[in-house]
């Protein structure tokens, strides 16, 4: 009889330690949404909802190339890149992007610390945009 009482706590432990695992799981993949994107994608976004659109890029890359049109220009390298970042609404859904994906990658990881709800990481980044030919504008 000691064994099933043995058997049967293990048993209990074994399955609360799951449960526990798997609404862990669930809690930490709740509330933040994170979507990457492509050019078809973004150009769509922009059309349909109302959309922060973010370049991460420095200043000689923007005077380079351009940026497209509605975007906010904030350095992801820049010093007060957090500061610049905490004062779009986290509550709007937004698009980052830089040159080629990486830089947007990573602020991706900082705004969701933020408390950035929707976060759409457009990886091909400037550099896919211009080689399909997408229009840009200069400040």
């Amino acid at each position: 009889m000691a064994n099933t009482y043995l058997t049967l706590s293990k048993q209990t432990v074994k399955k609360i330690f799951i449960y526990t695992i798997l609404l862990l799981g669930i809690a930490c993949t709740g509330t933040k949404d994170q979507h990457q994107i492509d050019a078809i994608k973004l150009e769509e976004l922009l059309k349909t909802e109302d959309i922060q659109l973010i370049d991460l890029r420095t200043l000689n890359e923007l005077s380079s190339t351009g940026k497209i049109a509605t975007a906010i220009h904030i350095n992801f390298n820049g010093a007060d890149f957090k500061s610049q970042i905490n004062q779009l609404d986290k509550e709007k859904p937004t698009i980052i992007y830089c040159a080629s994906g990486k830089r947007s990658r990573k602020a991706t990881s900082i705004m969701t610390e933020m408390g950035f709800k929707t976060i759409y990481d457009y990886t091909g980044g400037m550099n896919d945009w211009t080689a399909k030919g997408k229009k840009t504008v200069k400040d």
